[in-house]
Formats: C-alpha cells, sequence, structure tokens
C-alpha cells in the first residue's frame, strides 16, 4: 500500500484576508455609535437631550437586535 497524501484545499482570497485582518462585528460598531449621541446629550443644549437619548437608545436597540440575528444565524446552521 502506498502512503498518498491529499492536500487541504487552499483557503480563499477573501478568508486569507479576514483571517489577517480582522474586522470589527457589525453590531459592535453600532453600538460603539449610539455612544455618540449619549455623550453628546451631557454637553448640549438640554431642549436637544430628549432627542440624543431616544437616538442613542435605539442604536442600542438596533446593535442588539443584529447581535441576536447573528447568533440565530450562526446557530441555525447545527440545529438537527
Amino acid at each position: 500500500m502506498s502512503n498518498t497524501m491529499i492536500p487541504e484545499p487552499r483557503p480563499t482570497r477573501d478568508e486569507e484576508i479576514e483571517r489577517h485582518h480582522p474586522t470589527m462585528e457589525p453590531w459592535l460598531r453600532v453600538s460603539f455609535i449610539a455612544l455618540l449621541p449619549l455623550v453628546l446629550a451631557f454637553y448640549l443644549a438640554e431642549e436637544w437631550q430628549m432627542y440624543l437619548f431616544v437616538a442613542g437608545g435605539l442604536l442600542l436597540v438596533a446593535g442588539a437586535v443584529m447581535l441576536v440575528r447573528q447568533e440565530r444565524r450562526k446557530s441555525g446552521g447545527r440545529r438537527d
């Protein structure tokens, strides 16, 4: 019997780039952006505070929804 080695499949260019250059998750980026209006609300005039708090809150909720959808998509492939 001969011992034949089967070569591993080579990663695609996109996989290679992603492995060397990690990116920020989209839901995390939205959550970080949500901090901007929340911080600005403390420094701008009082009449803007309510709008900025609402905008920051909506962005935080959007980030949480994005996280849940991402995790469901990842675990969806593992369900048998």
